[in-house]
């Protein structure tokens, strides 16, 4: 069996732990390639520590890879007779002696990526403090998660509490925990915030030229850097927005009441609020998105994240407004439908990841 065959089965035995649907049989399997080198169980609990981490915000300790180490051995009740490998495979000169399993070292770092795509998340960043080579005493070690296109929102509890839930296409980059005076985090993307109170220590959401500083509340952001505009809503509580031009000179600070929305055009450097609903600007953690007497150009921009394809529009519709509303179950078509209820264009689908829309 060679590296690559063997790579995959031990991904689908981490996999299905993880998953906790793992069988006896492959538990056992499982068990035996981690005995057969350290680097087998160091990759395992690399893997384990990144999963881990997205659901409660905490990479394991030593403390607790041995703990878990010696319940996976309670689970197998004993340990395995021989460390001998369980799958048959032919004589492959190309294999240690011995027939072993090796998963070998150098391809560690490939092995942990493949499984983290396949477990759904992203590892950018996150790698960096799981395989760190030299780092200061005092800097902050920070992750990154990320929701692709063509995916669904995700959601992720911060140390202190706060509770962050990411639209596709988005990436966030927040710390393994937080400075004694200051709670600070990255967006680039959609995100809904219920940020945890704390007085003596303000919360900061760091955008492409802009800063969102509050204590405690909830509100949505939308700040694509690609995109030339951004825009905060507010739920309750108060905020307030530092702004930036693109010099990285402050050029404004506005406070924003509940129910209010706070939209900043990057070209223009224009800012300006008005009422929103914020039920409205957060459909997407329920599910669905709801547009308001928005222009087609960026409807399209969002069809695009949502199911990952390729719109190109005719460039006379962009600034036509709809209305609307449809759920993330419902197919790329069944939303143009919607959109397009009035007949004012036609659609083609060319393939599975590309749409043309043409003016009647």
């Amino acid at each position: 069996m060679n590296e690559e065959d063997m790579n995959q089965i031990v991904s689908g035995w981490v996999i299905h732990y993880l998953h906790q649907d793992i069988s006896e049989g492959e538990l056992t399997d499982l068990y035996q390639w981690l005995q057969e080198s350290p680097e087998n169980k160091e990759f395992f609990f690399q893997i384990k520590s990144i999963y881990d981490s997205t659901r409660h915000h905490r990479l394991m300790s030593a403390e607790e890879v041995e703990e878990s180490w010696q319940r996976m051995q309670r689970r197998l009740f004993s340990p395995p007779a021989t460390t001998s490998p369980t799958l048959p495979e032919k004589s492959d000169p190309s294999q240690p002696a011995g027939g072993k399993r090796r998963f070998l070292r150098p391809f560690t770092y490939m092995a942990v990526a493949s499984v983290a795509a396949l477990l759904g998340f992203g590892i950018s960043m996150l790698t960096q403090s799981v395989f760190p080579e030299t780092s200061p005493v005092n800097e902050m070690s920070y992750n990154e998660i990320s929701v692709p296109k063509g995916g669904r929102p995700g959601a992720i509890t911060l140390s202190d509490g706060t509770r962050v839930q990411l639209n596709v296409a988005g990436t966030l980059r927040y710390p393994a925990g937080f400075s004694d005076d200051c709670r600070e985090v990255y967006l680039n993307g959609e995100a809904w915030f219920e940020v945890a109170h704390d007085a003596e220590k303000p919360f900061i959401v760091h955008l492409n030229r802009q800063d969102i500083i509050v204590h405690g509340t909830s509100f949505n952001v939308e700040a694509y850097h690609d995109e030339p505009y951004s825009a905060v809503t507010l739920m309750d509580g108060s905020i307030s927005l530092e702004t930036s031009n693109s010099s990285g000179e402050r050029i404004s600070r506005i406070f924003i009441r509940p129910g209010q929305k706070a939209n900043f055009d990057k070209v223009s450097e224009h800012i300006y609020v008005e009422n929103a609903d914020a039920t409205m600007a957060n459909a997407w953690t329920r599910g669905e998105y709801k547009f308001r007497d928005e222009p087609l150009g960026l409807i399209v921009k969002r069809l695009e994240n949502y199911y990952n394809v390729r719109i190109m529009l005719d460039y006379d519709l962009r600034d036509i407004r709809y209305t609307g509303t449809f759920s993330f179950s419902q197919s790329i078509i069944q939303a143009l439908n919607i959109i397009n209820y009035e007949k004012q264009f036609s659609f083609r689908q060319n393939g599975e990841n590309e749409i043309l829309i043409r003016k009647q």
